[in-house]
């Protein structure tokens, strides 16, 4: 016979920040078993070590007490003695972290991320699990777990990883519905701001719409936006048929502000396809006691920044001059990163375990995040599909034929099919592309691809007085170059301190991160804002200045030359006389028509 195994979470007083989780399984058969919970959640490519949350266990055989022995840090080994045996395990998990790939619970709400709650028996990860929640009085339940219809607040997961991919919010939350497609969506919004809850579902639903029309159609019967309001911002993390966005609460105003809030949902919900089912073999089906490994987060996360901005702009929640500022700001960022000339992308996607997630003041300098490079190289690669085909196919073609191919039958990709399937759609040869910009370090060709557009790049220098703008007529010969120390500080207990000194910078081997800056050619420093300002104001490309600063508690005064600073204005602008046809590869691009030249 085959173990069933049903979960009790309870949670009656919120306050304690504890969940009381009861596994009760049957037909366990006799021999050694193995009990374990993940070390990482899908999604979330960092070790979290959950078990460090658990206590309190106790084991039942036969509803007699047995050994459980804790044999590695989330496994926990016993045994059963004839042919069928009941088994019940009793824990404790504190939950007091709010994340969305973390649990929490208080006197407002409990959230959890499966990962961190449930274990499982031996290899028993294809078999149903059901869960039976038991709230405070009044409380009620958002998840993308099935409701068992024979029996009140407990649910229904076909397997392990269904169970743990199933976030659950429970509590007194606000919930927003609409319909696509005749398929019910949920908004739940746990916290209050400055939201406009009405004008945020139906921007929301107009999400759904435009990344449905990319792929035909929605692989759900529900979904379930859950979304927390707090002092903090917190991502998102995606699953299945649901997904937790953690949003600071008064992010809603400005327009600048909520065109984050708004990526941040559109992003997620583009892994419900790019990521939840088109994916290497090696994120699906999940091994949860170590990392997982993969060359391809670019496209799996950077495509999907991509695709974010992209469902904006053709739902028409961004104007097209919001999504060029849009990928002007990610240049601008990118081109500020000395790391872009010694990690690749395929290389920053395998060492998301060790990097992305543990920064430290030399990450600027040696490494590229797989987000802000991927989502330009996926700019890159759509557009160059594009002019290789007169505009009949694009990357959406190429994530098509994957879901088809392999999401739709429920399997991953070996990883070079990825690349054989973008040359198929293109009829051509993509593996100088692939060398250069994914498995290479060279300058991506940002400039010459939104020239088939009839786009242009402009590098200057920008003033926090709008009347004080220096703009460049060219990118190579702007005027007045900033001076720049090659440096980015902080504010630590109210003084100037050190993060980066980039290694293209004129300080490099001279400031180092957690330096105390506190005087310019001998005259005090007070702000971060005043250190930057003078240096512009009262300086040249080429002078001397004499920094003074604390390290380590010893006064030092340091002379460093003043070099030219990285552009910090980078603007996408149509040109003012397009051709018929990158008026046509535009439009086509953009599904909007071609903008009217600035004329300033």
């Amino acid at each position: 016979m085959t173990p069933t195994f049903h979960y009790t979470v309870s949670f009656l007083e919120p306050g304690d920040h504890v969940y009381q989780v009861r596994l009760h399984m049957t037909d366990v058969p006799e021999g050694r078993h193995i009990l374990s919970l993940p070390v990482w959640t899908p999604g979330a490519y960092e070790v979290q070590d959950f078990s460090r949350h658990v206590f309190g266990l106790r084991l039942e055989s036969n509803f007699k007490a047995i050994p459980l022995n804790h044999e590695a840090k989330n496994r926990w080994g016993f045994e059963t003695f004839g042919d069928s045996s009941t088994v019940t395990l009793d824990y404790q998990v504190y939950a007091f972290e709010l994340g969305v790939d973390t649990s929490h619970l208080d006197a407002s709400h409990a959230y959890w991320n499966g990962a961190g709650l449930f274990m499982w028996l031996d290899d028993y990860q294809s078999e149903p699990y059901t869960v039976k929640i038991e709230a405070p009085a009044g409380w009620k339940v958002a998840t993308g777990l099935e409701s068992d219809p024979h029996t009140p607040n407990q649910y229904v997961a076909r397997n392990y990883d269904v169970l743990i991919d199933s976030p659950v919010e429970c509590g007194t939350h606000q919930t927003l519905t609409f319909t696509v497609d005749n398929k019910p969506h949920s908004v739940v919004l746990w916290g209050h701001g400055n939201e406009d809850a009405v004008q945020f579902t139906e921007d929301i639903q107009r999400i759904v719409q435009a990344q449905r029309d990319i792929f035909g159609s929605l692989p759900y019967d529900h979904y379930t936006f859950i979304v927390h309001l707090s002092d903090r911002g917190t991502g998102g993390l995606e699953h299945l048929n649901s997904t937790t966005c953690g949003v600071s609460r008064f992010a809603f105003k400005p327009r600048k502000s909520y065109r984050r809030v708004l990526g941040l949902v559109s992003h997620e919900f583009f892994h419900l396809w790019n990521v939840k089912r088109i994916h290497p073999d090696m994120l699906g089906p999940f091994d949860y006691n170590q990392e997982v490994y993969t060359r391809l987060l670019w496209a799996m996360e950077g495509f999907t920044d991509y695709y974010a901005g992209i469902a904006l702009r053709r739902s028409g929640l961004f104007s097209v001059p919001e999504y060029l500022k849009g990928l002007g700001e990610n240049l601008e960022a990118y081109e500020k990163e000395p790391g872009r000339f010694v990690q690749s992308l395929a290389e920053s996607s395998f060492d998301t375990w060790i990097k992305l997630y543990k920064p430290d003041e030399d990450s600027k300098n040696r490494t590229i995040s797989y987000y802000l490079k991927g989502d330009l190289v996926g700019t890159c690669l759509d557009l160059e599909i594009r002019h290789r085909t007169g505009s009949q196919y694009a990357l959406d073609d190429v994530l098509r034929r994957l879901y088809t191919r392999y999401a739709a039958q429920g399997i991953g990709f070996p990883e070079s099919v990825y690349q054989e399937t973008v040359e198929e759609v293109a009829n051509s040869s993509f593996q100088e592309f692939f060398d250069h910009y994914i498995y290479g370090t060279a300058p991506i060709p940002i400039d010459t691809v939104l020239g088939y557009a009839g786009l242009t790049i402009s590098r200057s220098y920008k003033d926090a007085d709008k009347e004080d703008d220096i703009d460049a007529p060219t990118a190579s010969t702007p005027k007045a170059p900033w001076p720049w120390l090659g440096i980015d500080t902080r504010v630590v207990e109210q003084k100037i301190e050190v993060s980066t000194a980039y290694t293209t910078g004129p300080a490099a081997s001279l400031l180092q991160a957690k330096d105390q800056v506190i005087a310019l050619d001998g005259y005090q420093v007070q702000k971060v804002e005043e250190l930057n300002d003078r240096l512009r104001r009262n300086y040249q490309v080429g002078d001397t200045v004499t920094v003074s600063l604390f390290r380590r508690g010893q006064l030092q005064a340091i002379p460093i030359v003043l070099a030219e600073a990285p552009f910090n204005k980078v603007e996408v602008k149509p040109v003012t006389d397009p051709t018929p046809d990158q008026r046509a590869f535009f439009e086509s691009w953009m599904k909007a028509p071609f903008p009217v030249p600035d004329q300033k």
